[in-house]
């Protein structure tokens, strides 16, 4: 029971850790990676300023 407890926090901790890198790529002008691909649309809902 306590491990799926930690479970479920860890996992929550990893998606709100997640959706903080999917707002800076969002923002950014170039991505962490070397090339630049091509950006989905679903991304969009994570831009700052749309």
């Amino acid at each position: 029971m306590k491990k799926n407890r930690m479970d479920k926090s860890l996992a929550k901790s990893f998606a709100a850790a997640l959706n903080n890198v999917l707002k800076v790529e969002a923002n950014s002008t170039s991505c962490l990676i070397v090339y630049q691909p091509k950006v989905p649309k679903e991304l969009s809902k994570f831009r700052t300023n749309k």
